[in-house]
């Protein structure tokens, strides 16, 4: 690594510690008394046309009558703020982050957010960077079970016509659902598990300038990458027991032969699960994502001296995904032989947060 390279990596690091110093003196200060969950969580309703849908969607009858967009406010959000921020004409909140599942009616939506359930770790990186989490109902039109690659050229015609059919729909609901709560035009965050990684990246390769960056999260399907899907940052993750895990191999390769910006994770002995090491990866990625997102409510906030994509391109560490270990930029190549199976890792704590690091 050269030494232009150590100086930026350092400097991404140094911002990255100056936020983690920030929230613990915030966490040190006598908390104001902040609203309840309830009170800071809003749903939004879009009809869809149902009874118009295509005569070639074969799953129209499990198509829904309404897409449930829901947000959570983050903890320090008060009316007051909203009021204020709507006066200035900006966003009292810096960035969304999207949780997309399984779900599909606003009560189980709004369980997404719980402090104590599955997503926790989110939850937390939200309320700490004064984000908006955000999740809409999970609308199908793919195939699941079978990624496109795996169909005939009628069979993917047909269902990329049923699916961009409940994407316009979405796009004209989220469209209405950013502007009625005043959420930020920046590109959102986007987390995506099983049902809803499905989703997550048909919607993002299609729709990328909504984005910044995606992590999927235990797909059985994948869709095929899009050339304007490497706009955005990608880290896909699935488990060596998972029904999709060759799918998501392939899926892997594809991107970067297409010179897309990923991190691959392959979970050692693990299937279609959603384990703490999953999400504690999913929350570094998405702090690393971060630090590239301007800052209102900080006057001195100043943009990296690189892109998010520089470190992809240059980074710490390089990981052997299929032997479960990273190794410093500079011994990669002398250690990991095939290069299919090399991962860029940007950060030191990205790199922990993947595996093993020999040094």
């Amino acid at each position: 690594m050269t030494n232009a390279m150590i100086r930026i990596a350092k400097c991404i690091t140094a911002a990255l510690l100056a936020c983690v110093f920030v929230n613990n003196i915030t966490a040190q200060e006598k908390r104001p008394a902040w609203l309840t969950d309830e009170k800071r969580t809003f749903s939004f309703k879009q009809k869809t046309d149902k009874r118009q849908s295509s005569k070639g969607d074969l799953d129209r009858g499990s198509k829904l009558n309404e897409i449930t967009y829901v947000v959570r406010m983050p903890s320090s959000w008060t009316p007051e703020k909203e009021e204020e921020a709507l006066s200035k004409g900006v966003s009292s909140v810096r960035g969304i982050l999207v949780i997309c599942t399984w779900d599909t009616d606003e009560f189980q939506l709004k369980g997404i957010f719980s402090r104590t359930g599955y997503f926790s770790y989110l939850v937390n990186f939200a309320d700490q960077n004064n984000v908006a989490l955000v999740s809409w109902s999970s609308f199908g039109g793919y195939q699941n079970g079978t990624s496109t690659d795996e169909m005939s050229k009628a069979e993917m015609k047909k269902q990329d016509a049923v699916f961009n059919d409940r994407l316009s729909e979405w796009e004209k609901g989220y469209k209405r659902f950013l502007k009625k709560y005043n959420l930020p035009a920046e590109p959102a965050m986007m987390y995506g598990v099983s049902a809803g990684a499905n989703i997550a990246h048909r919607v993002a390769m299609r729709k990328p300038q909504y984005f910044s960056g995606v992590c999927i999260h235990i797909n059985s399907s994948y869709d095929i990458p899009t050339p304007n899907g490497k706009k955005l940052l990608w880290l896909v993750s699935t488990g060596e027991l998972e029904y999709g895990y060759a799918a998501a191999q392939r899926f892997y390769q594809k991107m970067i032969d297409m010179q897309y910006c990923t991190i691959f994770k392959a979970f050692e002995n693990k299937g279609h699960d959603i384990t703490r090491e999953s999400l504690e990866l999913a929350a570094e990625f998405f702090k690393y994502l971060i630090t590239f997102m301007p800052d209102p409510s900080d006057p001195e906030w100043a943009p990296p001296p690189v892109d998010k994509f520089y470190m992809m391109q240059y980074p710490q560490y390089v990981g052997d995904y299929l032997n479960q270990v990273a190794y410093p930029y500079e011994k990669a190549k002398e250690n990991i032989p095939t290069p299919r199976f090399m991962v860029a890792l940007p950060t030191t704590a990205l790199a922990k947060a993947w595996g093993m690091i020999i040094e």
